[in-house]
């Protein structure tokens, strides 16, 4: 199926069928909450469950997995929970990304998911890692749904984990565009469920009580375009 490039002049607000009074047409072209229209794989780890994405293996999983959507764009904010079983897996959310071979496999920016990496900004098959504090291991609420709030405008990057702002970067080398995919990670049997809450394009600078000052007043410079940290497989 061909990519959806979307533009809009104004915000368009996409909100899922967990958003309390709204709808979330399939025409949309992003999550529907009902089955995987929209989205693509190259595995059959994926379903939905009870409205929410699902990634599962009962046997090891050979190579990092994704599920992508269609729909490729520049400014957003994305709300999504995420619930990890065991809770000593991996996953991650990501965003501004592009398949890189046959298997699926991803390049861009994720926001991880893991025992000792909640919070943290990855770039995958690229950079590596990109803002690697433990302001998300404070936040997390472990074996249980966590809340992923990222917002991206311009070269500027911030995520939320339950409220918690745990990443605010200026990363000029980083893609303005792209798309979203969410990750089963190689390794041993595991679950990872994925719940869309809302999507914005072109938002706002605005994330939970943080108003525009208060999020540029906490950027920091990213690192540079040289490879560094861990590299995914």
């Amino acid at each position: 199926m061909a990519t959806t490039i979307v533009r809009s002049a104004a915000p368009l607000i996409i909100l899922s069928c967990f958003t309390a009074g709204c709808s979330h047409p399939a025409e949309d072209g992003f999550f529907n909450g009902r089955d995987l229209t929209g989205w693509s794989s190259t595995s059959r780890y994926w379903s939905v469950e009870d409205g929410a994405i699902v990634g599962r293996s009962t046997t090891d999983v050979p190579r990092n997995d994704f599920l992508w959507s269609d729909m490729e764009f520049g400014d957003f904010y994305l709300c999504v929970d995420v619930k990890l079983s065991p809770d000593d897996r991996n996953a991650g959310v990501q965003f501004r990304s592009r398949r890189v071979n046959d298997h699926g496999q991803a390049r861009g920016y994720q926001a991880d998911v893991g025992s000792a990496v909640w919070g943290k900004l990855y770039h995958e098959h690229g950079r590596g890692k990109l803002d690697w504090n433990d302001r998300g291991l404070e936040a997390v609420n472990r074996g249980h749904w966590n809340q992923y709030e990222i917002l991206a405008v311009g070269h500027h990057i911030w995520l939320a984990l339950n409220g918690e702002l745990c990443v605010a970067l200026n990363d000029p080398d980083g893609e303005v565009a792209g798309r979203v995919a969410f990750q089963i990670h190689s390794g041993l049997p595991q679950t990872v469920r994925y719940r869309v809450r809302r999507l914005v394009l072109d938002p706002p600078l605005k994330l939970g009580p943080l108003n525009e000052e208060q999020l540029m007043a906490a950027l920091k410079d990213g690192p540079s375009a040289a490879p560094q940290g861990r590299q995914e497989d």
